[in-house]
């Protein structure tokens, strides 16, 4: 009974409409979700700032989004410029079974020891080893993809 609770359990966000005097930053994050094509938003503030509950409050009211059903990338279905290749072939290939789900837009964050090949992807050691066969193993950029990626204490990564 306590199991089935904690997996219906959310932690509340604060509501985006609640945060006061941070005009220019929820400014900017709504810029950027209208046209992500801006590329991101760089905040930068003393801490107790608000700046992480923004975000999250933010990216607890976007819209969910259609994503392609078991793609790292959350592929769109039909739009090509939001595809990974592996769903062009698949569409190329004339399959009808492109199944699709409907997800949170991702908030992932980015960890202060992310390792290059966590953030960027590697090679599938596990799939190499147990079936012979090279794979791609994705990392977080590709888990944020159409999504938000927060990097917190960005000062603090390495170069």
């Amino acid at each position: 009974m306590v199991q089935e609770d904690l997996k219906n359990f959310t932690t509340p966000v604060f509501p985006f409409t609640a945060i006061v005097g941070q005009e220019e930053m929820k400014l900017a994050l709504q810029l950027n979700v209208i046209d992500p094509k801006i590329g991101g938003v760089m905040i930068m503030g003393d801490r107790g700032t608000g700046k992480s509950t923004t975000i999250r409050a933010i990216a607890d009211l976007l819209p969910e989004i259609e994503v392609v059903t078991d793609d790292p990338f959350n592929s769109h279905p039909t739009n090509l410029e939001l595809m990974s290749n592996e769903v062009k072939a698949l569409i190329q290939s004339n399959s009808n079974e492109i199944k699709t789900e409907w997800i949170k837009i991702p908030m992932v964050d980015l960890p202060l020891g992310a390792t290059e090949d966590r953030v960027c992807g590697t090679i599938d050691i596990e799939k190499a080893l147990t079936e012979g066969i090279k794979a791609f193993e994705p990392g977080l950029l590709a888990k944020a993809n159409r999504g938000i990626l927060y990097v917190d204490e960005v000062n603090l990564l390495d170069d």
